[in-house]
């Protein structure tokens, strides 16, 4: 159950809520998502609008560097298949004024909410403004990596910040494999953690040119590995004093890939019992995304029956971060990143890395919005705690680089020791398609910041029509 204090209503408030449902409605007749800018308007009248509007009575929060927004996702989809009226911010606002939108499309001029669950992605920097105002019934935490170098690069201060707001009462979902966000919040006791145990692909240490974790977090003592599942993320001990991963309720104790199916015990129910679910395309960023949903459900009462037919029904990572299409023999797949996030760039290249046979890569990485901005300007550093000596694997047969940074990703490409001749750098979506050589590879992939969707889909559309010609293709 949400509970928050709520102020005292006054003109301001009515006014507000007036304006912004206005506003939201008309952005709806635009076919406008209409993610921030209610909360915007409303917080102008208002500036105290988040204490006065009525909250839902069920809230689920889903935050974490990496991952929420995949996970919420998978969430709200899930719970809609089994048949939860909820309302959720997908549309794009997981800041303040975000979550103050989603409350005011789900109320009344009175501010009365009518749909009485709502699951939400809300921004780790967000905490300090939303959570003094708004307790959740439910928060997960997927991880806290280093994030984008513009806003919060320092996990450090990513814990900080979310673990002083975290309400005492909140039933916290936490990774255990993540030594740094399953410490979050030691004044909640309420907590539910989730694990994967030992899988094929574990490396014996950290993975990446950059570590987040790089002693004890209690202590600053050495760290000493059992196995690590990505970056990380997996189990260690501290050889000092003794701090360890959390024993998990939820735990992965096998995955079949050939099966695409996941078997989950849960430690906490009685003669710990196990159930098997089905997952779509493998990767382990998109198993830790949707058992975390599975978790996420299983706490708010889903049946484990009831989850894992939704899962064969279909419910899968959503199409805007994960899309694979097979035309005319040739195998395209986009799969998202994160812009300014080496973590979430270099997970995705490990990605690709890993996928059998021969390949292809465009790179578009270049935040496509601050292209076009004329006061701002990327900054590319990130680029060099990205490991791009993942592309070095020679069943990378050819990588083409595109976007306004096109010449500094070249650079660090260079440094990177990937072979020249394998490299080509072009200035638009259009001539990236045109530039790929499809008698190297039968598969193609986009990695690309989250904000290059619309020039992905021009790259590919571009490159079915090439493919459906086959006038160059053999």
């Amino acid at each position: 159950m949400s509970t928050a204090v709520q102020g005292r209503r006054g003109p301001r408030f009515y006014l507000a809520m007036a304006a912004s449902k206005a506003a939201a409605s008309g952005l709806k007749l635009l076919h406008r998502n209409a993610g921030q800018l209610p909360g915007v308007i409303a917080e102008k009248l208002d500036p105290a609008f988040i204490t006065h509007i009525d909250k839902p009575e069920r809230i689920v929060f889903v935050s974490g560097t990496n991952g929420k927004t995949t996970t919420n996702n998978l969430l709200n989809d899930l719970l809609r298949d089994n048949g939860v009226d909820l309302v959720d911010n997908r549309a794009g606002g997981n800041i303040l004024t975000g979550v103050e939108s989603t409350l005011v499309k789900n109320a009344g001029l009175s501010g009365r909410q009518r749909v009485q669950t709502a699951v939400m992605e809300l921004d780790e920097l967000s905490f300090r403004r939303v959570l003094p105002h708004v307790t959740p019934q439910f928060l997960l935490v997927t991880n806290l990596y280093r994030d984008s170098f513009s806003r919060n690069a320092n996990p450090d201060f990513i814990f900080s910040v979310m673990s002083e707001h975290i309400p005492a009462s909140t039933r916290l979902i936490l990774n255990a494999d993540d030594l740094i966000s399953c410490r979050l919040a030691p004044q909640n006791r309420n907590r539910v953690y989730f694990s994967m145990g030992p899988l094929a692909e574990d490396t014996p240490e950290p993975q990446g040119i950059a570590c987040d974790l790089t002693a004890c977090p209690e202590c600053g003592g050495k760290l000493e590995y059992d196995y690590c599942h990505l970056r990380h993320l997996g189990h260690a001990r501290c050889a000092s004093c003794g701090f360890t991963n959390p024993d998990p309720t939820y735990e992965v104790v096998a995955v079949d890939r050939a099966a695409h199916t996941f078997t989950v015990c849960e430690h906490a129910a009685p003669g710990e019992p196990t159930y098997t679910y089905r997952f779509g395309v493998y990767s382990l960023t998109n198993l830790y995304n949707l058992f975390a949903a599975t978790v996420v459900a299983r706490e708010m009462g889903i049946s484990p029956d009831a989850i894992a037919a939704s899962l064969e029904r279909g419910i899968n990572v959503t199409a805007a971060r994960y899309a694979e299409q097979e035309v005319g023999g040739k195998r395209l797949v986009a799969l998202a990143s994160k812009g300014e996030n080496s973590t979430a760039t270099s997970v995705a290249l490990d990605t690709i890395r890993r996928e059998p046979g021969d390949k292809i890569v465009v790179l578009m990485l270049a935040d496509a919005h601050k292209a076009e901005s004329p006061v701002t300007t990327e900054y590319i550093g990130w680029y060099y705690q990205a490991d791009f000596e993942y592309l070095t694997d020679p069943t990378f047969k050819q990588i083409v680089v595109q976007g306004v940074t096109n010449e500094d990703l070249l650079l660090r490409l260079r440094l990177a020791g990937i072979d020249e001749e394998r490299l080509v750098m072009v200035e638009t979506p259009e001539e990236a398609a045109d530039a790929i050589d499809l008698t190297l590879s039968d598969t193609v992939f986009w990695a690309y910041d989250i904000f290059n969707g619309d020039d992905v889909e021009r790259s590919r559309e571009r490159l079915i029509k090439r493919i459906e010609e086959g006038s160059d293709v053999r």
